[in-house]
């Protein structure tokens, strides 16, 4: 780990700027970025705007072409059949936006699908030239004893209903940190001619990741959650077979010249988080990489979970470990007056944030409240007894 700080509050204290007084633990849901990595974005800034013809026809490409080829050899897949997206939102839209339905063909999603995608699904459908296109929903039911019970709801969906024509599978589930068994539904969807469209918007940095051996159809996910990069920094993936009908939802200069320069040609937005993927890619190295960071996180969030669920007399939400995001965890709240229903949720988090300067995700998941605990390497067993004694 060379010079870096040892985790938890000097690791705060040195490496983030997180506002002093509040309690973070919920790295989820917009990332943090370290200040060496916000100092490199700063330092492409400063090339940008001191020298912009210069940025705009060559180092922009050069930079981001490093970039890209680092991340292929990070998620294990060829540079060439990936592009930049501002987040796995966008990569799912881009998906969906360019894909050809046919008459009754069907959208699968779950009932767990992040609420920004199942709004672009239904957006899909509403599209001109949709052609009675559906969207239907697998609901998840809880208590889960096993992956292989969400395997066989996946296969009897399918066996039942011949015109899916394309899964949308989270990787982790964003309102119930549920990781999906898609090594498992992936193969499943090519048995029934289904593609495949993974939401990895959680995944990078928290699972590690091997494309090649995924064989997904398409996958997006974020950087900027769990690796640290700037906000607005993602990848789509599109397995070579697709990439002649993929487009990007912005048609610019690179319209039908190739896949990836399509992307990359978007007018003069700021690409400074693709640039910085270098420094990104670094710091989670330097830390000590997955087995560093996961062995931290899993022992915080392990004492976490026991001691509110010991406090509240709750549960953690009932799936098998195997399915258990590896920085997230899920526990149910106690009765709490403001809250009645799911649409309460995000005015709570507001208001926990505002009242007792913590910040963390509450979700209304199978008809009951529960915290979306994050963890990472700036976090204590303090954080979560201040989260405790407040609830």
């Amino acid at each position: 780990m060379g010079d870096m700080p040892v985790f938890g509050k000097e690791m705060r204290e040195k490496e983030f700027d997180l506002k002093d007084g509040v309690t973070f633990i919920n790295h989820g849901s917009f990332g943090v970025v370290p200040l060496r990595v916000q100092e490199a974005q700063n330092r492409v800034l400063h090339e940008m705007n001191s020298f912009p013809d210069l940025w705009f026809r060559i180092n922009r490409r050069v930079k981001q072409n490093e970039s890209l080829r680092l991340i292929a050899e990070f998620v294990n897949t060829e540079a060439d059949d990936l592009v930049f997206v501002q987040n796995a939102t966008t990569g799912v839209n881009t998906i969906l936006k360019s894909l050809k339905f046919d008459k009754g063909d069907a959208i699968l999603c779950t009932d767990n699908t992040y609420a920004a995608i199942k709004n672009t699904c239904n957006a899909t459908s509403e599209l001109p030239g949709a052609k009675d296109l559906r969207v239907e929903y697998i609901d998840l039911k809880f208590p889960i004893e096993n992956e292989d019970e969400v395997v066989e709801m996946f296969r009897e969906y399918f066996k039942n209903n011949p015109k899916v024509k394309l899964a949308v599978i989270d990787h982790i589930t964003s309102p119930s940190a549920i990781r999906m068994p898609i090594e498992k539904l992936i193969p499943l969807c090519k048995e029934f001619g289904v593609l495949s469209l993974i939401d990895g918007a959680h995944a990078p940095g928290q699972i590690p990741l091997n494309l090649k051996d995924l064989d997904a159809d398409f996958y997006t996910g974020n950087f900027h959650k769990w690796l640290y990069t700037p906000r607005g920094c993602a990848i789509l993936y599109v397995k070579r077979t697709h990439q002649d009908w993929v487009r990007p939802l912005v048609t610019s200069h690179g319209h039908k010249t190739t896949f990836q320069n399509d992307f990359f040609e978007q007018g003069t937005r700021d690409d400074s988080p693709y640039c910085v993927v270098p420094d990104a890619l670094k710091f989670y190295q330097d830390i000590g990489g997955y087995e560093k960071l996961n062995g931290y996180v899993d022992d915080l969030l392990n004492k976490a979970t026991n001691m509110l669920i010991s406090s509240w007399k709750t549960e953690k939400l009932q799936i098998p470990k195997s399915m258990e995001a590896p920085f997230m965890r899920m526990v149910r709240l106690p009765k709490l007056e403001g809250l009645s229903s799911g649409s309460d949720s995000n005015q709570y988090i507001v208001d926990t944030m505002l009242n007792y300067q913590i910040v963390v995700a509450i979700v209304f998941v199978d008809g009951d409240f529960y915290c979306r605990l994050s963890a990472n390497i700036y976090n204590t067993e303090v954080d979560y007894q201040t989260l405790c004694h407040a609830m």
